[in-house]
């Protein structure tokens, strides 16, 4: 079974190459769209932190208009 850090890097490749199909551990899916892509290495990420005992940091980026 691929590590939680191989998942991510398999979906952040993906994404980088513009694709939305992973495989990965012998198994493919399919994305509707890199959004998707985008919360599952969220998902993952944290999943990851929670494994080892890290906390979770929430940082928020936003547009600045004048």
């Amino acid at each position: 079974m691929a590590t939680i850090s191989e998942q991510i890097a398999a979906l952040e490749a993906a994404m980088a190459q513009g694709v939305t199909r992973v495989t990965y551990d012998g198994q493919t899916v399919e994305y509707r769209a890199q959004a998707d892509m985008e919360r599952a290495i969220a998902y993952l990420r944290a999943k990851e932190r929670q494994s080892t005992g890290k906390r979770a940091v929430n940082v928020s980026v936003g547009a600045v208009y004048r």
